[in-house]
């Protein structure tokens, strides 16, 4: 784009490896070869890498030599970031790379990337679904055998003790919450039905959640990150996988067996938690305890809190498939995709339970 005596040099898309050649190619092509002003602009760029960067350094050495007086018009968030990780600003331009953009230019821009992102986490759904029923019964390259062994106790046994601590804790505390108001009715008993309806409805499926969430949640979008960052994930795409299959669908299989069994062993550390209680600071006996406990407990109950669990699970492991496969850049968005993938997915589990506490208990 010409401006007056201006060549201006837009910029958009991916500038990375698989386009800096051609990119440097097509700036040089018009680049004047006998001085002239000149500017760069790379608002447009959706990502840009180490190659990105070289390309624009080359670039700007080139029209130096042409005797031009090259600019940085502006940049993206993505380019920014790597040129600013480059210490690019410094040492090639005295541009501002960070400018104001318009308000409406910056809303459509945000506009545009949460209906991209919301379209791709409903494409990886659709092709979790699809693998984790129909993988088993069609032919191809899935996970090696043993992987949904080793899933299972990195998702279950290995988060079975610090669940359970934190579940007796819980059930501790709220006993002790309703010790005071209850001994004053002379209605310690109750203590019983208060902390097993807690736990078997809410309690023990949320902070079961939340703990898989903070624990296992942020370990699988961390590795799958780092394998997208490190481009093991387009290796396996290039020998024929299918990074879903062969990543995602047994961790799918494994949450699915250890989320119910971790909240029902959640729910039971809780009730014996709160027994603790009972027994040594409101006089009631384990035995009536458990008995009120068996006595206030419906089917419905149980069903309901493994039911969410199960949800809460697949939430989790949704969430984190999606935040560590969508990763791109190097590694510090290693940690920022582990972050955004806990903090959706407490997010995401907190509103899910909303919903089924409207469908069961409205």
């Amino acid at each position: 784009m010409t401006e007056d005596d201006f060549i201006r040099l837009i910029v958009r898309g991916r500038l990375d490896r698989d386009s800096a050649s051609a990119v440097l190619d097509w700036l040089s092509a018009w680049t004047p070869k006998k001085g002239g002003k000149i500017g760069l602009d790379l608002v447009g760029v959706e990502a840009m890498d180490s190659a990105g960067v070289a390309a624009v350094a080359r670039w700007l050495d080139l029209a130096l030599e042409k005797k031009c007086h090259p600019r940085l018009l502006g940049a993206s968030k993505p380019a920014r970031r790597i040129l600013e990780m480059f210490r690019f600003q410094d040492d090639k331009s005295d541009d501002d790379l960070s400018r104001h953009e318009p308000f409406f230019e910056s809303l459509g821009d945000w506009a545009i990337g949460k209906w991209t992102d919301t379209k791709e986490f409903f494409l990886l759904l659709s092709d979790i679904l699809y693998w984790s029923v129909v993988g088993p019964f069609v032919s191809g390259r899935g996970a090696p055998s043993g992987e949904l062994t080793r899933q299972t106790i990195l998702l279950g046994s290995m988060a079975f003790g610090i669940v359970g601590l934190l579940a007796a804790l819980i059930g501790l505390t709220m006993a002790l919450l309703s010790m005071h108001q209850l001994r004053q009715f002379g209605a310690n008993i109750y203590v019983a039905d208060l902390v097993a309806v807690a736990m078997v409805r809410e309690m023990g499926p949320m902070m079961t959640a939340i703990i898989v969430a903070g624990r296992s949640g942020s370990a699988i979008a961390a590795e799958l990150a780092t394998m997208e960052v490190t481009e093991e994930v387009d290796a396996l795409r290039a020998m024929g996988f299918s990074p879903v299959r062969f990543l995602v669908v047994p961790k799918v299989y494994a949450v699915t067996i250890t989320q119910p069994l971790l909240t029902a062993a959640s729910i039971c550390f809780g009730i014996l938690g709160g027994m603790a209680i009972a027994t040594v600071a409101l006089g009631v006996p384990p035995e009536a305890y458990l008995n009120r406990t068996g006595e206030v407990l419906k089917f419905k109950d149980l069903v309901t809190g493994l039911s969410k669990s199960l949800v809460f699970g697949w939430i989790i492991l949704v969430v984190a498939a999606h935040s560590g496969l969508g990763t791109r850049g190097g590694a510090g968005e290693v940690g920022i995709s582990t972050t955004r993938s806990v903090v959706l997915a407490i997010f995401s589990v907190i509103i899910a339970d909303c919903i089924f506490s409207l469908i069961f208990y409205l």
